[in-house]
């Protein structure tokens, strides 16, 4: 192994000597390739930002959530609200600033040029809630306020204590204290058709009635299809601009001075997309503000602007082939491109840099060009094979989930990875004979060259002894720190909590705060319920079974679910209010007979509204799950609950309907699973590319020894940054999950240069002082100058709005630092501590001679 190592550290000297005489060739191979990526681009590049990307077409999730749209239509709403200045949604002045604001919105809808409101198809508020009431033995539903708008305060309270006793209406419509009140827009995001360009609506069901309040119009025929069946329709994915369209277009309206009398709140889906956009548009903008600090550092570092501009070129070519390749390949991209950006401007920076620092330390030292150039590839070319290595392993250990936004998103990464190091490799030798830094030669007074700004060498030199002097204790010093970080991390918690994916002042965050404090909760799910007979749902036994579900519920998960409605309810109204409204009549009749009735009386007055809760055939109805929110661990233990619930209650039933089934579906429940899994398959991927880089790591080492050795750095960062997390509560989410693996993969790659070069020197002198020194010399101050690049770059980030974003860049800052520390103070001391042998007696006995021959 070490004559093979050898032998590849001597190609990799003769690497700038080599190419140069077919520069022109390897030039016209960059266009080419250049030019057949950019042709892939243009041609075949397409971005799909829509949270359904994440699954697979066929996924179960998916496939639940689409039978759900296709019969009872979309889940993605907005939930407004709104604060008069008066304090009571029942004043007059709030009650007429409502009505003409959902008029406004209704109308709005119902244009096919309203700039992204004609998603709505429904708008429910106390101007159009219904309340039930009986005539005989007719059922007759009225609006709490619509054209009837009273005008006195007296007719006022009475509106106010018939909206009081409709269980339905309270945190849904209005606030205990009336303080609130609340507008329900329904759209239809996910549920029009592939293909399918319009999105306008039909006035009838717009004007429909809230599926909510259980509105009932007397005087509609009877119309019932048995035989109905829901087309299997191929829903078109949503993208995220789509609902930052429609976003704006609600913000014109409700923004309008006529309407300044409301306080505005937003919630839902939509807004939480809206809120995702917008971080999207953020994030580039500080992406940009990290690639022009990486420039100014550049400069500063070497003072030339050939530094500066090759490097940039590298890194932009290296991602630029890799999407081109991939957009041959068919491959489909997302947000996370902006990851893959960031990968490979880390690795390719950080390569670029230790090429570059190792030649400016050879010219300085009076080295001419092209010795210098074939020194530094000579010293640099094995670390940074194997920093490229270690990197595309971790990237393609992506490709093990499930999920093809993270195997796209692994892929892309490894080729940039690889495309980075053959132009490192393949182009900037030529680039640098054609421009290339001019530094002052070290005692050189003449010598026309720039000095440099920053010059670490005293200081690592200075470094060098104290690591000598003080091993022991910096080591001790380490180990004491770090197991109370270890401690720590084990208090650390995988979840994902959307309302702390904003800052605390953000709208977001305080809408979200609000609607669970005073209203019906900022998220939803649905209880998607299949039988297989028709005119099931009409059996009390199973409107009963529902009904006790939502007791149970009521009863035991008060802390996460606010509101449940469904049929049951619908049946359970009606009964009360057929029998004079009498409260011991608030219950499923036990008589199918009865039942029925029922069920018929509330289809005859709307089979619009009856259609919104339960199929045609009562096959097929859900139950509505109003939710505060919190994190994916206490929701999917929900989930898991809400399973063991449905066998408990339901299976019995299953002896008469075999073929029935209770499954949870809703995009937020979507969502929540979704973000426990990444969580769970990245730590699962990330364990398992530590395990190959630590293989890697002991081959090209070449000895066991040197390769645990060299994984102790490697997780000091992601110990120092899971111990904070820990000790301080900070819950890791999934978007840390998926930056962790750049930010080890800088840690991976300064600890693999720092030791490959000990090792070369440690074996050449035998001397650990020798060795810690020349590395320290060699490698140092490129050591340093990475981490100061790449520290200060992911600190940008943490500027951002987006804690998805702010918190991988405030801890990556974090680990960056920590893992600089531990290459520059923590190695060295360890290599004057423990002075292992690391494979230096194998290597001199197959250099010395056998004396049989």
């Amino acid at each position: 192994m070490q004559q093979l190592l050898f032998t590849i550290n001597n190609l990799f000297e003769r690497v700038p000597t080599a190419i140069l005489p077919y520069r022109w060739l390897c030039l016209l191979l960059f266009l080419a390739m250049s030019l057949f990526a950019g042709q892939g681009i243009v041609n075949h590049f397409a971005i799909n930002m829509s949270p359904e990307v994440w699954f697979e077409d066929d996924a179960e999730p998916l496939q639940i959530r689409n039978a759900f749209r296709r019969q009872f239509g979309s889940d993605e709403g907005v939930y407004l609200i709104y604060r008069p200045s008066s304090g009571d949604v029942f004043s007059e002045n709030a009650l007429r600033t409502l009505a003409q604001l959902h008029n406004d919105i209704e109308q709005a809808s119902l244009k096919d040029d309203s700039g992204g409101m004609e998603r709505v198809i429904q708008v429910d508020s106390l101007f159009n809630a219904r309340y039930q009431i009986a005539d005989g033995d007719t059922l007759i539903a009225k609006k709490l306020i619509g054209a009837d708008f009273p005008e006195t305060d007296a007719e006022r309270e009475r509106r106010r204590e018939i909206a009081r006793g409709q269980e339905n209406f309270e945190r849904l419509f209005y606030s205990r204290d009336f303080q609130y009140g609340g507008i329900a827009l329904k759209t239809n995001f996910g549920t029009l058709p592939v293909g399918s360009t319009s999105v306008t609506n039909a006035e009838d069901n717009l004007l429909a009635d809230d599926p909510f309040g259980f509105g009932l119009d007397a005087g509609s025929a009877l119309d019932v299809d048995a035989s109905a069946e829901v087309a299997e329709v191929e829903f078109g994915s949503v993208q995220l601009d789509e609902y930052l369209t429609f976003m704006n277009a609600l913000r014109k309206i409700t923004d309008q001075p006529k309407y300044s009398d409301f306080e505005f709140h937003y919630v839902g889906n939509p807004v939480t997309m809206e809120f995702v956009m917008h971080s999207i548009i953020e994030a580039v903008g500080l992406l940009l503000v990290m690639v022009a600090l990486v420039i100014i550092l550049l400069w500063v570092l070497f003072r030339s602007l050939s530094a500066v501009v090759w490097p940039i070129l590298i890194v932009l070519f290296a991602g630029f082939w890799a999407i081109g390749v991939g957009t041959w390949l068919g491959m489909t991209y997302t947000s996370m491109l902006a990851l893959t950006f960031m990968l490979v401007l880390a690795v390719g920076i950080a390569s670029c840099v230790h090429v570059l620092s190792a030649y400016t330390l050879f010219s300085r030292e009076g080295k001419d060009h092209a010795r210098a150039m074939a020194l530094a590839y000579r010293k640099t070319g094995m670390p940074i094979l194997l920093t490229s290595i270690t990197t595309m392993i971790g990237m393609l250990a992506l490709t093990l989930t499930d999920m093809p936004i993270i195997t796209v998103f692994g892929v892309t990464s490894a080729m940039a990875v690889a495309f980075a190091f053959l132009l490192i490799f393949g182009l900037l030798p030529i680039l640098l004979e054609f421009w290339h830094p001019k530094l002052r030669r070290d005692n050189d007074p003449d010598c026309q060259g720039k000095k440099p700004l920053v010059d670490l060498q005293p200081l690592l030199s200075r470094l060098a002894d104290f690591t000598e002097r003080r091993a022991k204790a910096i080591v001790v010093s380490y180990i004491a720190v770090f197991a109370l970080l270890i401690y720590g991390a084990f208090d650390l918690e995988i979840d994902t909590n959307f309302s702390k994916l904003a800052r605390e002042d953000t709208p977001l965050n305080i809408a979200m705060k609000l609607v669970d404090h005073e209203m019906m909760g900022g998220m939803s799910l649905e209880v998607l319920i299949r039988m297989d007979q028709p005119d099931g749902l009409k059996d009390p036994r199973i409107l009963q079974a529902i009904s006790e579900l939502q007791d149970h519920v009521a009863q035991n998960y008060s802390d996460k679910v606010i509101k449940t409605l469904s049929l049951a309810d619908i049946v359970q109204d009606t009964n009360q209010v057929m029998h004079n409204d009498d409260p011991t009549y608030h219950r499923v009749p036990d008589s199918p007979r009865l039942t029925a009735q029922l069920l018929y009386l509330f289809n005859n007055a709307s089979s619009a509204d009856r259609r919104d809760i339960v199929s045609d055939d009562y096959r097929v109805s859900h139950i509505s799950f109003m939710l505060r929110n919190a994190g994916t661990n206490e929701y999917i233990a929900l989930f898991e609950k809400l399973d063991q619930d449905f066998e408990r209650i339901f299976g019995p039933l299953k002896t008469d309907y075999p073929g029935l089934s209770l499954e949870t579906t809703g995009t937020f429940p979507l969502m929540m699973e979704l973000m426990d899994h990444v969580a769970w398959t990245q730590l699962k991927s990330f364990s398992f590319a530590l395990i190959i880089i630590t293989v890697v790591m002991i081959l090209t080492l070449g000895s066991k020894q040197a390769g645990f050795i060299s994984m102790i750095p490697n997780l000091l960062p992601a110990v120092f940054t899971f111990g904070i997390m820990g000790w301080f509560g900070i819950a890791l989410d999934t978007d840390t999950l998926i930056v962790a693996p750049i930010i080890i993969g800088i840690a991976v790659d300064d600890t693999i240069h720092f030791l490959t070069h000990y090792r070369y020197t440690w074996i050449e002198h035998g001397d650990v002082g020798i060795a810690v020194r020349q590395t320290l010399r060699e490698v140092g101050q490129a050591v340093a100058f990475t981490s100061l690049i790449l520290g200060l770059g992911f600190a940008v980030l943490g500027f951002a709005g987006y804690l998805g974003l702010a918190k991988p860049g405030i801890f990556g800052a974090m680990a960056i630092i920590v893992a600089l520390l531990s290459d520059l103070l923590f190695l060295p001391a360890l290599m004057h501590w423990l002075k292992p042998n690391m494979g230096r007696d194998k290597v001199l006995r197959n250099l010395t001679p056998d004396p049989q021959r």
